[in-house]
């Protein structure tokens, strides 16, 4: 994390590990803009991957990678836990459905004892799959979720009950599809001076 964040426009990493679904990791890098994270220089590191990098790239499964817009962001901090939602939209309905989870779903999250952070994040597809070297270590292709819901709390049984309000609401609007949901407890942060939850541009 500390590399990645010595590029310019990086402004914080956080590292979660799974406690319920899955990837076991999870790395959510913040930028100023998402091109920070498809721009030139770190382009550049990706397509020159440590010694290190080439020998454990192979053994990663199921990893999945998305550089994201932040479409809604608020809270009043960070939750030592999160809940991440990934999930695609119904053909021709991802507008409608930004503006349902922005203005009717997501708000009374937010007012759930015990949650401190409610985001939403969608994905750049062309940025999120541009080739690099990297990618050619890795046994299978990146997924690339179109949509991230993230919530963070103070406790695990904080999160269910936000994550079961969420379901209850979205899953209806994705007219059935499943949200590919996990809960991870955050392992380590580190900072270049931002603050606060994802309001930039998470990865």
């Amino acid at each position: 994390m500390p590399e990645r964040l010595s590029i310019p426009g990086f402004l914080r990493a956080r590292r979660f590990l799974a406690l319920s679904g899955g990837p076991e990791f999870y790395t959510l890098y913040e930028a100023d803009t998402p091109e920070t994270i498809s721009g030139k220089e770190y382009l550049e590191r990706l397509n020159t991957p440590t010694e290190w990098t080439r020998r454990i790239m192979p053994v990663f499964r199921n990893m999945a990678r998305s550089v994201c817009r932040v479409a809604y962001s608020r809270g009043v901090g960070d939750g030592g836990f999160m809940f991440t939602g990934r999930f695609g939209f119904p053909p021709g309905q991802e507008s409608a459905v930004v503006v349902e989870l922005q203005e009717r779903i997501l708000p009374p999250l937010c007012d759930l004892p015990g949650i401190v952070g409610v985001h939403l994040c969608l994905a750049d597809e062309q940025a999120s799959t541009i080739p690099t070297f990297e990618k050619t270590f890795r046994a299978s292709a990146d997924l690339v979720s179109a949509g991230v819901v993230m919530m963070e709390g103070s406790s695990i049984a904080d999160i269910n009950t936000a994550t079961r309000a969420l379901e209850r609401q979205l899953i209806p609007r994705l007219n059935g599809q499943r949200i590919d949901g996990a809960i991870y407890q955050l392992e380590h942060a580190h900072t270049n001076g931002a603050t606060g939850g994802p309001h930039r541009t998470p990865k």
